[in-house]
């Protein structure tokens, strides 16, 4: 099986600090993302936490500051008992940066959240781990022709459903169990995808050609386990040449990408 690499996030806090400039990216990624983009209040609201934090960052943030500055409280008559204006937008404030993470924002390395209780911001770094994902890696061998006629043919052939198959993978993608491709070289020798090679399977085929008939026989090999994992054999009666090779090969993919969906549904 092939490896690619891709980015997890866990959910562990890493105590490395923020600095103003990262703290600053990630306000600003915020204001722009759906949820904050079209609510000017609660950009507001989190524009002054976040640099309230920046300005000062060991003095505490009451809701009363909170009232005046972001909500135009007036000081002389304003009393956070009768007006709870702060803490029903806080509120809110949670609930949008939850919805954020929950949808645009899950591989977002830092989040910001306001602990229940306070007004003070928190910012978690989310540890960034590699994780493998498996795919199948299908190589195509040059078809062999094992009449006396129709070795241009047999070429021809394994070009064009290379071709189809590629296309075919790369369109219907299957999570773990899409397939990658590696396309036909005669220089290529079964010997060198051995068990321990670099494939998962190896497409063998050889054909048979008569002036009206022809006969393409193919087998999938695992090559982890050595077996056989699917074998058919198709016959056109027309004579070979391109058009037989684009129906062939037709016929061919569709066999074929339909055993690696069902494989995808069995595992």
């Amino acid at each position: 099986m092939e490896i690619k690499r891709m980015v997890e996030l866990s959910a562990d806090e890493v105590p490395d600090p923020l600095d103003r400039e990262e703290i600053e990216r990630v306000l600003a990624s915020l204001l722009a993302s759906p949820v904050f983009a079209k609510s000017r209040r609660m950009g507001s609201l989190l524009r002054f936490l976040v640099e309230h934090d920046l300005q000062f960052s060991n003095t505490s943030l009451t809701e009363h500051a909170i009232g005046i500055a972001v909500f135009r409280r007036d000081p002389a008559v304003y009393c956070t008992g009768d007006d709870p204006v702060v803490r029903v937008q806080v509120g809110r404030l949670r609930r949008k940066l939850a919805t954020h993470y929950a949808t645009n924002g899950q591989q977002d390395p830092v989040r910001l959240s306001i602990p229940a209780g306070c007004y003070r911001l928190a910012y978690q770094r989310l540890r960034l781990k590699e994780v493998g994902t498996h795919h199948p890696v299908l190589q195509v061998q040059p078809f062999t022709c094992i009449t006396g006629d129709g070795e241009d043919f047999a070429r021809g052939l394994c070009e064009e459903l290379s071709c189809r198959l590629f296309e075919s993978f790369e369109q219907t993608q299957t999570g773990a169990n899409h397939v990658l491709m590696k396309v036909p070289r005669s220089s290529v020798k079964t010997a060198e995808i051995g068990r321990g090679g670099r494939y998962s399977y190896c497409l063998e085929g050889s054909v048979r050609v008569e002036p009206a008939r022809v006969r393409a026989s193919l087998r999938l090999v695992d090559v982890a386990q050595g077996r056989i994992r699917w074998s058919a054999q198709f016959d056109r009666n027309q004579p070979y040449g391109i058009a037989t090779q684009e129906d062939l090969a037709a016929s061919i993919c569709l066999s074929l990408t339909g055993y690696f969906a069902r494989d995808a549904i069995d595992e």
